[in-house]
């Protein structure tokens, strides 16, 4: 997780609302050869599997979120990428198109409310503002729709 950037809720639900919301449309408004390019530039085999990648880390941030708010914090733990990415992918699987995009928005719902229900002085704890930051801010940018 990112260190030193100080993030602000307005900041996130901006992106939220602004940016993640809308990522399955905008997908879906590309042209398929734009679609494949994109996905290929990605590393991903088919948008499901890259929605798979994008909830896997969000429901992880969740969880180690609401672990730290609950004051029962999650052990750090090192990520293989590869290996949560694939794992992410297979859980997902069996999902149809349509109940990952139910869950995409739900999940990006339940962000949003864990914002705003954000105490005052949660995003000054660094481990929270990390996985928020990277979680949200950086992976957006990783994974932007070309306009």
């Amino acid at each position: 997780m990112s260190a030193g950037k100080q993030l602000e809720t307005q900041q996130l639900l901006d992106n939220l609302r602004t940016e993640w919301k809308p990522f399955p449309d905008r997908f879906h408004e590309l042209t398929p050869s734009q679609r494949s390019e994109y996905l290929q530039q990605q590393g991903f085999g088919s948008f499901h599997d890259l929605l798979a990648h994008i909830l896997a880390w969000w429901e992880e941030a969740i969880k180690i979120i609401n672990s730290i708010l609950d004051l029962e914090e999650l052990p750090r733990r090192e990520y293989d990428l590869d290996v949560f990415n694939a794992a992410a992918i297979e859980h997902f699987k069996i999902w149809s198109e349509n109940d990952l995009l139910i869950h995409f928005d739900n999940i990006c719902n339940a962000l949003v409310t864990m914002l705003v229900e954000l105490p005052d002085k949660g995003l000054e704890n660094p481990r929270i503002n990390g996985w928020l930051d990277a979680c949200l801010l950086e992976h957006y940018q990783e994974h932007k729709i070309p306009e």
